[in-house]
């Protein structure tokens, strides 16, 4: 192991969601790896000649971990969509949007994501269009690389159900003539493609996977996705030991459809497939029975949970605490649309902790900890993007990623000694109170400033390349995306209807309910 050059301490210490607090603790870093831990006085004593930062204004924690995301510096709202229920909301995005330099859209996300404590994200890039994917993923990593972040790169496809699930040949005959026209137009020549992607993926694995960044694959879904397409998906994920993140039961339209056209709960689907297992991450995940439950856990599949996205449109809010106690590894994502339009991934935390504890009919019911959301944010999300044992905690021989926050300022004017660092995180916390963020042994973020990117000159170049006009075919897209919306909410207009209901959490009632004694 390298020498010791460095010590971050703080006041309060906290290595792992499991661990007590550390007054005075501190951690020694050699090289890119956690080196020694202890309080600040041994490893003084031990190391003499470490640089020291921190102060014991702070508080020490591992670097969290954003389990998935979608990378955009501009949020979809800042680029003109504004939120709703997914199946229509799509259509005012990608295909709407004014396309975006893909350095400077990731390069930014980035920085906001260091600037609240994030160390390491899984990315799964969706593009309206895949021509000249290979310079857009180049861009991609290397912002990432630019800005010190490890990231889990996991390149989007989708092949199936382009407009909605089941019936896509009767909605592309109900639309205009001119509309065919729009959405029917060739793809272009160099573009990612189903039969190219397992290919793709191999190659990105073997140029760029490393300490800093890893390949996965990234199927959109599986209502989006061919069978034949997951299923060599499946096989090439074994041959090279890597993982699959995708994205499953965000709806209940997504729910409906593996009834109505597979027979079976999609959690079951993909099982059918072998796509569930230790090595699959799935998104969402809002819908599952308490059957899908019990399987995501037998099978170790993991699962992440994004409280803001599924509140924004209006999703729903997954059982997340429910799938913690029934063993299966869920951790959390911002999925590019957090809470405040600001990659606070804090407060995504904080969010994802207060949804947990909506009432219940009993009192002092069980409810989600401030330290199982905790663990969620670091070691179970290392895991779910590629680094098992290796990030989570602050231990030797994991790599060295940490965050020191200013506690004094988070407990400002008073906070009652007794209450546990965390659950002072996570009642008054936010991105603001982050103030040192180590990354690999690096310092990347010194007194809540970014010192890897310049954010104002990315910022300068985003905002001037997403406000030029529309040319006149962006124009014809965007009237082609209206008409099929409104032919969308025709056609599931009958499914709520299909099924019952008899949801995990007790929100409120709307009959007076009293049985007669």
């Amino acid at each position: 192991m390298s020498e010791v050059t460095r010590i971050v301490y703080a006041g309060q210490l906290v290595a792992a969601h499991d661990q007590p607090a550390v007054s005075g603790g501190a951690v020694a870093i050699g090289g890119e790896l956690i080196h020694d831990i202890g309080t600040l006085d041994e490893l003084s004593a031990k190391y003499p000649g470490a640089q020291k930062i921190g102060g014991s204004q702070f508080l020490l924690i591992p670097g969290l971990i954003n389990a998935h995301t979608h990378g955009k510096g501009l949020s979809d709202f800042q680029r003109g969509a504004l939120d709703n229920t997914l199946e229509t909301w799509r259509f005012d995005t990608y295909d709407k949007f004014i396309p975006l330099p893909t350095y400077e859209d990731v390069a930014y996300s980035a920085a906001k994501l260091l600037k609240s404590g994030v160390t390491g994200t899984m990315h799964n890039m969706l593009l309206a269009d895949t021509a000249g994917f290979e310079k857009k993923y180049e861009d991609l990593l290397n912002a990432y690389r630019d800005a010190g972040m490890r990231v889990l790169f996991c390149p989007a496809i989708s092949n199936n159900n382009p407009y909605v699930y089941g019936e896509n040949d009767r909605i592309f005959g109900e639309l205009s003539k001119n509309s065919q026209s729009i959405l029917s137009t060739a793809g272009s020549a160099g573009a990612l493609t189903a039969k190219n992607y397992v290919r793709v993926v191999r190659d990105l694995h073997s140029q760029y996977q490393g300490s800093m960044s890893r390949i996965g694959f990234g199927p959109v879904a599986p209502q989006w996705c061919t069978e034949d397409l997951l299923l060599e998906i499946r096989h090439a994920a074994d041959s090279l030991g890597i993982l699959i993140h995708t994205h499953a039961l965000q709806t209940i339209f997504q729910k409906i459809y593996a009834l109505k056209f597979f027979g079976k709960s999609m959690i079951e689907y993909m099982n059918d497939l072998g796509l569930l297992g230790p090595s699959v991450v799935i998104g969402h995940c809002v819908y599952p029975t308490e059957s899908d439950v019990d399987l995501l856990a037998r099978t170790d599949t993991g699962v992440t949970h994004h409280a803001s996205c599924n509140l924004r449109v209006r999703n729903g809010i997954a059982p997340a605490f429910h799938m913690l106690q029934s063993g299966v590894r869920i951790g959390i994502g911002i999925d590019s649309k957090g809470i405040n339009d600001d990659e606070d991934f804090i407060q995504e935390m904080k969010l994802c902790y207060l949804l947990q504890r909506i009432a219940s009919l009993e009192l002092d019911s069980p409810y989600l900890g401030s330290r199982q959301v905790l663990q969620m944010g670091t070691e179970i999300g290392a895991g779910l993007i590629g680094y098992q044992n290796q990030l989570g905690r602050l231990e030797p021989g994991r790599y060295a990623d940490m965050v020191l926050l200013d506690y004094n300022e988070m407990c400002r004017p008073f906070v009652d000694p007794s209450q546990d660092p965390i659950d002072i995180l996570l009642y008054r916390g936010k991105s603001s109170h982050v103030h040192t963020v180590v990354v690999n042994g690096q310092v990347v973020v010194e007194s809540g400033r970014l010192l890897t990117l310049n954010e104002e000159a990315i910022g300068s170049r985003l905002a001037y390349a997403a406000s030029r006009p529309r040319t006149a075919t962006e124009k014809g897209k965007v009237q082609a995306m209206d008409e099929l919306k409104a032919q969308v909410i025709r056609y599931y207009q009958s499914w709520p209807t299909e099924v019952d209901f008899d949801p995990f959490f007790i929100v409120n009632s709307r009959i007076d309910g009293l049985k007669q004694q």
